[in-house]
């Protein structure tokens, strides 16, 4: 898709979610109801959103991010009776994940409704549907009147926005209103959960985990990723990437820190500036180099919730390369996995 060449006055609106403004609230609302862009905020990301039952609106999403149209997004919803509308049918198990996981970090691929158009869904026969978990971005789908189509709000490819200043980065100028309710809470993308075929397949790892999901229907598998990259959102092979060429180091214990050591220092000595991803036990062997803590290596929550902004961190100190650890394989380590292996494709 070419660059995006119009130019837009973009507007900035504070909204403190412990204590909502209603009026720049509802002014975001008519915005989307006119058929223009508006970035809000999620327990997960910043998300970009238009009016999904608007095509044309949709569209602008696309050209805002320059994002490839075989890309489907996701339809934010404010509840649980808005389903069906939109839907041929809500499987009985997954009406029971919804109960318990709605509102919050789980997205469910469904068969659509004729209702949403073709351009959200990329051309599939099925919708990728959330209830977030968030007081302003369901304020702002009341206000709206209408379902929020919404991917991350960022330039394609590009690492996810955590906090506000990373939209404004990315968009200003190319969107219309930028809700900024400071920092996410989760830090990576809702789970993706196909539900139209039995067992239930998770199509992208994220915010609601494997475990978790198991706890409720136990037969719940990981798809294969030919499979999710046709069904899902997100999972294109380059994603989630910084502006640097970034490494993942998948060796394990003491030879994980030789490996990064190793590779700092060859590419140091090339005249790269080296900046590394670490858990906060392992921070100071690379104390030679500019080093992002995500948090303690059992607590996968802070570095999920750390993992973007640190990248974004590193981008803005001019990093060449970002050699990266590797984090758990269980609960949020599996979507931090998965997005540092995108990013470092």
């Amino acid at each position: 898709m070419e660059d995006y060449k119009e130019i837009i006055k973009t507007k900035i609106i504070k909204i403190n979610p412990a204590h909502i403004d209603w009026v720049p609230l509802r002014e975001a609302g008519r915005a989307i109801r006119e058929g223009k862009l508006v970035a809000f905020p999620t327990e997960t990301v910043y998300g970009l959103g238009a009016d999904a039952l608007n095509k044309e609106a949709v569209l602008k999403i696309f050209q805002a991010k320059n994002r490839p149209f075989l890309d489907p997004l996701i339809v934010h919803i404010n509840n649980l009776n808005e389903v069906n509308a939109l839907v041929e049918d809500f499987p009985v198990a997954a009406q029971k994940l919804g109960k318990l996981f709605w509102p919050g970090p789980l997205t469910m691929v469904m068969k659509k409704n004729k209702i949403i158009p073709d351009i959200v869904t990329s051309g599939l026969d099925t919708v990728a549907m959330r209830i977030p978990d968030h007081k302003v971005a369901l304020g702002l789908i009341k206000e709206a009147q209408r379902p929020i189509a919404a991917p991350s709000a960022n330039i394609f490819s590009h690492t996810s926005p955590t906090k506000a200043e990373h939209v404004i980065s990315d968009l200003q100028g190319r969107v219309d209103i930028i809700l900024d309710s400071g920092k996410t809470m989760i830090g990576v993308e809702s789970t993706v959960l196909d539900v139209t075929t039995f067992p239930f397949k998770i199509l992208r790892l994220g915010g609601a985990t494997l475990e978790n999901l198991r706890e409720v229907v136990p037969d719940i598998v990981i798809a294969d990723n030919n499979i999710a990259i046709k069904r899902a959102p997100g999972m294109l092979m380059k994603h989630y990437s910084p502006k640097a060429k970034l490494i993942l180091v998948e060796e394990k214990g003491e030879k994980m820190s030789e490996k990064i050591q190793e590779l700092a220092s060859l590419y140091r000595n090339e005249g790269f500036k080296v900046g590394i991803i670490s858990c906060q036990e392992n921070s100071e062997k690379y104390a030679e180099y500019l080093v992002k803590m995500l948090g303690e290596a059992e607590d996968l929550d802070s570095c999920a919730r750390n993992l973007y902004s640190h990248l974004r961190t590193l981008d803005k100190e001019k990093c060449d390369i970002i050699i990266s650890e590797n984090f758990a394989n269980k609960g949020l380590g599996r979507a931090i996995m998965d997005r540092l292996r995108r990013a470092s494709r």
